[in-house]
């Protein structure tokens, strides 16, 4: 693998060969710097995210697909319609993966490089198929480049006149590229370039859009990667990025994915890598050929702590976190449960590494020796030259500027160092830094360095500003005001993390007042992002402001009964603020003490408020006939024969959590016994719990933040046995033998609770009949008061997957009930089949005497990732009882006993 300073893909180095088309030349073998074990689980970690079945496929399958990479658009995009139109299959769309910080974005461009070079070097579709799911008649050749390098280079070398970029051609970035790979690739120019290009064999994994600058610098970077996007449309394009403002915008032509978080059996496989990689030693052999490969003892350690652990395993999540904490176990360091302890003890172990190896190496008396500085003087000096990169937007930063900035330190502290000593003593200690420990990363033979990853950068820069003295105030104050400013919200984040847990809390008491006193929304969520970081739930200390910031956050997400005033009329600040709500443990149906914030209604199933309004017996007109498709006709007259009531919301990750743990024995008495008589039914009809596991979960638990979206990827058998849990846990015997009856609705049920009134019209069964669940119109509008804007969590909304119940209730039904039209598509109870239905139809369940014999039955509602026509109250669509999609989930339906 080439080296990181090299910006060929790393797959190149195999001696693929690059030439004129059809006639290539032998690569210049790599080089690798070794480093120590603190070093090499600090580099990507390759490894191999199997597909799994709830990868989404894009109709353009001729970009590659890793297990981790999904589409930002709703589930099922080839479903009949159910989507927008999708992108035309016959040109190779260009794509923008945008994620987090140390979610992964560099490794999965790598790996997928990596891959699809080896199966280019043999033409080996099967390879490419399997690995990447890139279905092609020809595989492309990848050329991976940082984006950092060819703007640094472009920057380099039209410092005198910048007239050639202005305008941005495209030949610019191969004339950067070619430039760069000069030494791996001798004699590779231009033309090369732009004769593979024009065949369109090509595929440019073009990574760090974010880290190219300030927003004039990443504005032109976009334009110069849109032009040649336009020069050369036949080639494939991906570009990896944090987000920022104005990325969409920019890059409007390119589709945007994400990446998944790492589920249980991606963090075990990766564990396990790593620890094998660090012995280079041979896998244990597995049990059978159909059994998981066995963890080695360390990776064993540490997956039983994550196991133990619910916050440690949602931190573990993020590929960057995990092998952080790889290395803390491998240098047998206790595992905090918060980001910025986690950094600590990382920095301070690699330090120490790089310390140990200087002690050893046994350098002559006249060598320098660099364990003259102390372990916090050195990290003190990567702490200020993280803080002026952070400032002068540099992600990578040349000697000559590290020794401007350290040699008036260096030479106040030692008055008789003259300027030759202090330079030399800076390339030393850099260059040492880099070969040894992992933390820098040198490029251009040491004239270039940069820090391993962006977020240790970031890491380092905060502590920079809370560490210094009587200047601390003003020094944090003044990052602090740059919080508007994307590219400082990390270091920001770890800032307020390390006061809160390692530092002064009385500073980061001030930091959450600050942010708080602009009351601006943006500054609300990153303070609550920093409590959460901080782990605000045990520490005494921040009670208070842990309950300021979660009042204003139940505000601002439409939570209160004041949300007409106080919410914020954009979906997505809603959602976001009601995400930190449920991670700052303050989203609940009751509080856990008299003092914590005030709770909401709907969330528990014991409670009478889970439940809307009750809809009485009657006659109502069914369908439509104007409607879009045609399952939707003819309307006709249908016959409610018994009092009911929907949930309030479908049901939650939290709710269905509590299913769960009694299947497993956990729980209240009452649960638990339910679970006991369902297991035997279970049992009988060959179904598991593992079977009835939420695919998107990661592991055995949902994702921190999310306990109140609504549960998905539940199969029908799933969602009816849940509902036959709650009938028997939730309702004495005497209830049911009264008639009282907990289930999934019927898909007469549903439509009469979404599209009428409470109280339905003599002789007039489509009288007060409504379009959708709140009316006959739906807004478009993201701003201004919230009554006037969107009223449901679909495509248009950008929330790009299921939200936290109760955040748009403008978007409510006339019985009270909310998120009948989007957010997901909910299960019923009957089988699809063609209007009119006919009067005996009843609701099904696998455990009852109406056992299921259907192959699809009806789903309503419309989701998150599908257009307005979805979530009419006349839409209905059928699936299978075992499909379980990120699209589809549930609500309960309550029964009453007849008069």
């Amino acid at each position: 693998m080439l080296g990181a300073d090299q910006v060929l893909l790393p797959a190149l180095a195999c001696s693929v060969g690059v030439g004129e088309p059809g006639h290539a030349q032998p690569l210049k073998q790599c080089r690798c710097r070794a480093g120590m074990r603190v070093g090499l689980l600090l580099r990507p970690a390759h490894v191999e995210h199997e597909a799994t079945a709830q990868a989404q496929r894009h109709p353009d399958r001729r970009q590659f697909r890793a297990g981790r990479l999904r589409p930002a658009t709703g589930p099922d995009p080839n479903e009949r319609g159910r989507l927008r139109a999708p992108l035309d299959a016959s040109q190779p769309t260009p794509e923008v993966l945008v994620a987090l910080a140390g979610s992964g974005k560099t490794t999965t461009l790598q790996y997928g490089a990596l891959l699809l070079a080896r199966a280019w070097r043999n033409q080996d579709g099967q390879l490419a198929a399997a690995k990447l799911e890139c279905f092609t008649d020809k595989i492309p050749l990848p050329i991976y480049a940082r984006l950092t390098e060819l703007m640094a280079y472009l920057r380099k070398q039209y410092a005198q006149n910048r007239a050639p970029l202005v305008g941005a051609p495209p030949r610019l970035l191969l004339e950067a590229l070619a430039a760069l790979l000069d030494d791996p690739v001798p004699g590779l120019s231009v033309a090369v370039l732009e004769a593979w290009l024009q065949r369109g064999d090509c595929m440019l994994l073009l990574d760090g859009l974010d880290e190219t600058g300030d927003a004039h610098e990443r504005n032109g970077a976009m334009d110069l990667i849109n032009h040649l996007v336009q020069a050369y449309p036949k080639n494939r394009f991906i570009v990896a990025s944090r987000p920022f403002a104005g990325l969409a915008e920019r890059l409007a032509g390119f589709a945007e994915r994400h990446l998944r978080p790492l589920n249980a059996a991606d963090m075990q496989a990766l564990l396990n890598r790593l620890f094998l990689a660090l012995r280079l030693d041979a896998p244990p052999a597995p049990a059978s050929p159909d059994a998981p490969q066995p963890l080695v003892a360390e990776a064993a350690e540490l997956w039983r702590n994550l196991d133990r652990s619910p916050r440690l395993f949602d931190m573990a999540t993020n590929p960057l976190l995990l092998t952080s904490m790889a290395v803390l176990v491998e240098g047998r360091e206790p595992l905090p449960t918060e980001r910025a302890k986690i950094y600590q003890k990382l920095v301070e172990l690699t330090i120490e590494a790089w310390r140990k190896t200087q002690i050893t190496r046994n350098l002559p008396p006249s060598k320098w020796q660099p364990f003259e500085e102390s372990n916090d003087a050195v990290r003190r000096r990567l702490q200020f030259l993280a803080a002026k990169m952070l400032e002068e937007e540099r992600r990578e930063l040349p000697l000559y500027r590290a020794r401007e900035l350290l040699r008036p330190i260096y030479q106040q502290n030692n008055p008789t160092w003259h300027e030759e000593r202090c330079a030399e003593h800076v390339r030393t200690l850099l260059s040492e830094i880099a070969l040894h420990s992992g933390l820098l990363q040198a490029h251009n033979s040491d004239d270039r360095f940069s820090f391993s990853h962006f977020t240790l950068q970031e890491y380092l820069a905060a502590r920079h500003y809370t560490e210094q003295g009587s200047d601390k105030p003003d020094a944090v104050a003044t990052m602090l005001g740059r919080w508007r400013e994307r590219r400082w919200r990390e270091t920001i984040l770890l800032a307020l993390g390390h006061e809160a847990t390692s530092g002064d809390q009385e500073t980061a008491q001030r930091m959450v007042h600050d942010l708080l006193a602009t009351n601006e929304a943006e500054a609300l969520l990153l303070a609550a992002d920093g409590l959460d970081e901080a782990n605000v739930y045990t520490i005494p200390e921040l009670k208070a402001q842990r309950h300021a910031v979660s009042r204003r956050l139940q505000a601002l997400a439409a939570l209160t009964s004041d949300w007409q005033q106080a919410a914020h009329p954009d979906p997505q600040i809603r959602q976001r603020a009601a995400t930190l709500l449920d991670r700052l443990r303050a989203d609940k149906a009751h509080p856990d003490r008299d003092d914590d914030p005030c709770a909401r209604p709907g969330l528990d199933l014991t409670r009478s408020d889970y439940w809307a309004a009750r809809i009485e017996p009657g006659c109502f007109s069914m369908g439509d006939n104007n409607g879009k498709y045609d399952d939707e006709k003819p309307q006709f007259d249908y016959q409610i024969k018994q009092p009911y009531a929907l949930a309030r919301f479908p049901v939650t990750n939290q709710q269905y959590l509590i299913f769960m743990d009694s299947l497993a024995g956990r729980g209240p008495d009452a649960a638990r016994a339910a679970a006991e008589e369902l297991l035997k039914l279970m049992a009988q009809h060959e179904q598991t719990i593992d079977g009835f596991r939420p695919r998107g979960w990661p592991g055995e638990h949902y994702r921190s933040g999310e306990g109140n979206h609504p549960v998905v990827a539940v199969t029908w058998y799933a969602a009816s046995a849940f509902a036959w849990w709650a009938n028997h846990s939730l309702l004495s015997a005497a209830e049911r033998a009264a008639g009282h009856l907990i289930r999934l609705p019927t898909e007469a049920e549903w439509e009469r609770a979404a599209a009428y009134p409470l109280q339905l019209h003599a002789n007039q069964p489509r009288a007060g009949r409504r379009s959708y669940p709140w009316g006959d119109d739906l807004s478009e509008q993201v701003s201004g008061p919230i009554s006037a804007t969107l009223q449901a969590n679909i495509d248009l909304s950008k929330i790009k997957s299921p939200s936290v119940v109760g955040i748009f209730p403008h978007g409510a039904a006339a019985c009270g009930a909310e998120e009948l039209g989007g957010n997901v598509w909910e299960w019923c109870s009957t089988p699809t089949g063609k209007y009119p239905l006919p009067d005996d139809l009843v609701a099904e369940s696998l455990y009852t005497k109406h056992k299921s014999s259907n192959s699809s039955y009806v789903l309503r509602g419309g989701s998150w990732g599908y257009e307005s026509a979805n979530v009419r109250c006349a839409c209905r669509y059928g699936y299978h009882p075992t499909a379980g999609y990120v699209s589809s989930g549930f609500r309960l339906a309550r029964l009453f006993s007849l008069p």
